[in-house]
């Protein structure tokens, strides 16, 4: 009798056994949440950093040639006789991801004189790729410049996912997209040198809502943020 009770007596766990195990299991998912937290810090210090070393390279490769980059005409005679040379109006032409234009060629012409790593190869295909003629980013998707993009007046870097021949798709989630943007310039996606939209392969008002702020409700993949160059 005096056995059973005794066995009986050690079946379980002490109050101050579960409390401990209550702790290790709240610091093992304090953990992992501030490693997610530290993961997604990384990504967007890593995009800014992107971003200023293209604006920067782009200021460098205009001072050397008096010419911008994937415009510039003697491009294949000056720096590299595989490039393609553009038409040297002051126009960086055509779509992010279009095939012999200007704009996929800015890329190829900053990697050729060193001021940016290569974006990788241009494949013989209907449109580029991120990775393959235009530089890829930490959370998929990748950058690419236009000329007056949705309205927007001069060139622009465009941080998206591939849609057809343009890198505007959602790529980012609002929170991310104004924690780039509060970073960089306002943190408002209707103003300043950054702006934020719905990528064009989303709904209205995704990304941003109609009063004009950041939709940070929606945790979708559904953002295209601008940079003024």
């Amino acid at each position: 009798m005096k056995r059973k009770n005794k066995n009986k007596a050690q079946a379980g766990f002490s109050l101050m056994e579960l409390a401990i195990v209550l702790i290790v299991i709240g610091l093992l998912i304090g953990g992992i949440l501030k490693g997610r937290e530290l993961i997604e810090s990384a990504r967007l210090k890593s995009i800014i950093s992107d971003l200023q070393t293209y604006q920067m390279a782009t200021t460098a490769f205009l001072d050397k040639f008096d010419a911008l980059p994937g415009d510039f005409h003697l491009a294949s005679q000056q720096i590299r006789t595989d490039l393609r040379s553009g038409n040297g109006n002051g126009t960086i032409e055509g779509a992010g991801l279009a095939p012999n234009t200007e704009a996929l060629a800015f890329w190829s012409h900053l990697a050729a004189v060193g001021l940016i790593k290569s974006p990788g190869a241009e494949e013989d295909s209907n449109v580029g790729e991120f990775g393959k003629g235009a530089p890829s980013t930490t959370l998929g998707g990748g950058y690419t410049i236009e000329n007056n993009p949705r309205g927007l007046k001069g060139h622009w870097f465009i941080l998206g996912k591939k849609n057809g021949s343009h890198g505007d798709g959602g790529l980012l989630t609002p929170q991310q997209a104004m924690s780039i943007d509060k970073k960089l310039d306002s943190g408002y996606p209707k103003s300043g040198k950054v702006r934020g939209f719905d990528g064009t392969d989303q709904s209205p008002h995704s990304c941003v809502k109609s009063n004009g702020t950041y939709n940070v409700e929606n945790h979708d993949a559904c953002c295209t943020l601008y940079f003024q160059l």
